[in-house]
């Protein structure tokens, strides 16, 4: 089979607050990896009325059910994972995170910049709305720190973090994460296998080496 000629399209919309989309960075990861693929991770801001500081979160016995009802799943889904999740005590502002995805654009390390920080909110109970937190995932990736804190704090990069986010209202993202692999559309988190076997319906196979 002919190898595509223009480089195959994967495209993330996600917000760091999500715990789907945490969950999907392994994936996409691993999609990287084995694909030879380079995505690239958008911001879709799922709660744009949080102030800077954060919010307390709903706590109505319904929002305490629909809670569990997600821990349940994301237990039996991606247990592994699970394990390692520390759920933030308080809805955490994301629009400063998404001016850092594009600081780290500039150098081209936003991909491995948002694995980063997704492991400092959703493991080391770390808040993204604080730049701070934003700079140190930069340090861990090599990013410059001084020159990142000073960005952030004069946001520099709010401009087109704000493009971003109207990006994708434009193109109709309403869930996260949504996934495009090509020509293919996919709303929400799935098992691995399933973006498999839509990047292989597409002509893509896994370009690791063969063991000799």
């Amino acid at each position: 089979m002919t190898a595509p000629t223009e480089p195959f399209r994967v495209a993330v919309f996600a917000d760091f607050v999500c715990p789907y989309s945490y969950l999907a960075v392994d994936q996409i990861d691993r999609l990287a990896r084995e694909y030879n693929v380079k995505p690239l991770w958008r911001p879709h801001w799922l709660h744009p009325d949080t102030p800077p500081e954060g919010c307390a979160r709903d706590a109505s016995p319904e929002a305490a059910a629909k809670a569990e009802r997600r821990n349940a799943w994301m237990k039996e889904m991606a247990p592994e994972l699970y394990d390692r999740i520390r759920f933030p005590e308080k809805r955490q502002y994301s629009f400063h995170a998404f001016e850092a995805l594009e600081f780290a654009s500039d150098f081209d390390l936003d991909f491995a910049y948002k694995t980063a920080l997704y492991e400092l909110m959703w493991t080391e109970e770390r808040d993204i709305g604080d730049i701070d937190t934003l700079v140190e995932a930069g340090g861990r990736i090599g990013l410059d720190k001084h020159e990142m804190k000073t960005a952030l704090q004069e946001h520099e990069y709010a401009e087109r973090a704000l493009h971003a986010v109207e990006q994708a209202h434009r193109i109709g993202i309403t869930s996260t994460p949504t996934i495009f692999l090509g020509r293919t559309r996919i709303n929400g988190w799935h098992y691995y296998e399933v973006l498999q076997s839509v990047m292989e319906k597409q002509g893509m196979h896994p370009q690791v080496a063969l063991a000799s």
